[in-house]
C-alpha cells in the first residue's frame, strides 16, 4: 500500500467520523435550506463512503471509479457555492468549515484519477 494511499485512508476514516456526526446534528437542527440540509445529511455521507470505498477496494471498476470521482467533484463545486453565499451573508453559517468538508473530496479526486491512469488499478 503506497503511503498516499495509507494518508488518504487515514483522512477518509477521520472525514467519514465528521461527516457522519455532523449529519446526525445537521438532520436535528433548526435553520438551513433545504439544499443545505441534503449537502449536509445525504451527500456529505455519500461523499465520505465513496472515498472509504475508494481507498479499501483493491479493485473498482472504471466507471465506478469515475463514479466516486464525480460525486466527490458536485460535493466540492456546492461546498465552494455554499461557502460563498456564507461569505456573502446569503445564509447564515461558518463558511471556513463548509471548506473543510472540501478538503478530503478534493485530494480523492486527485486518487482517482491516479488510480484511473495506473494500469491494473481498476476493472474492466
Amino acid at each position: 500500500m503506497s503511503i498516499f494511499r495509507i494518508l488518504l485512508l487515514i483522512l477518509a476514516v477521520i472525514h467519514t467520523l465528521f461527516a457522519g456526526f455532523t449529519a446526525l446534528v445537521g438532520a436535528f437542527a433548526s435553520g438551513g435550506g433545504v439544499w443545505e440540509r441534503l449537502l449536509v445529511v445525504l451527500l456529505h455521507p455519500l461523499g465520505a463512503a465513496g472515498v472509504l470505498l475508494l481507498v479499501l477496494a483493491p479493485r473498482l471498476t472504471r466507471i465506478a471509479t469515475l463514479a466516486i470521482a464525480a460525486l466527490l467533484l458536485v460535493i466540492v463545486i456546492a461546498d465552494l457555492a455554499l461557502a460563498q453565499r456564507i461569505a456573502a451573508g446569503a445564509v447564515k453559517g461558518d463558511w471556513e468549515l463548509v471548506l473543510v468538508f472540501s478538503v478530503v473530496p478534493v485530494i480523492s479526486i486527485a486518487y482517482a484519477m491516479g488510480r484511473l491512469r495506473t494500469p491494473g488499478a481498476t476493472g474492466k
